[in-house]
């Protein structure tokens, strides 16, 4: 049996044992991904507030994270912290 089939065998367990665990509080696939970038360094509390603001400003989806200008995304993601850093991570994801 190789690494993969060990580690998955290992994983099916566990989820069959413990079942979901719900340990990313995200509401899409696509803001997982964004929390991941954004909690690098902060605290979870200054990342949801980024979050919520992503949120208000109804820019929480690849398309318009894409359209968003550069200077607008470093305002909304300043809460949690390196937001220059943060906002050009964000839009070399979406560059792809």
């Amino acid at each position: 049996m190789d690494n993969q089939q060990t580690l998955l065998g290992i994983y099916h367990r566990l989820m069959a044992h413990y079942g979901p665990q719900h340990w990313w509080p995200a509401e899409t696939p696509f803001e997982v991904i964004v929390g991941a970038i954004l909690t690098q360094s902060a605290a979870w509390r200054n990342v949801e507030k980024a979050i919520a603001n992503l949120k208000a400003a109804r820019a929480l989806s690849p398309l318009t994270l894409r359209r968003i200008p550069i200077d607008r995304l470093v305002t909304i993601v300043h809460p949690c912290g390196y937001h220059n850093a943060k906002a050009l991570k964000l839009k070399s994801l979406l560059s792809q």
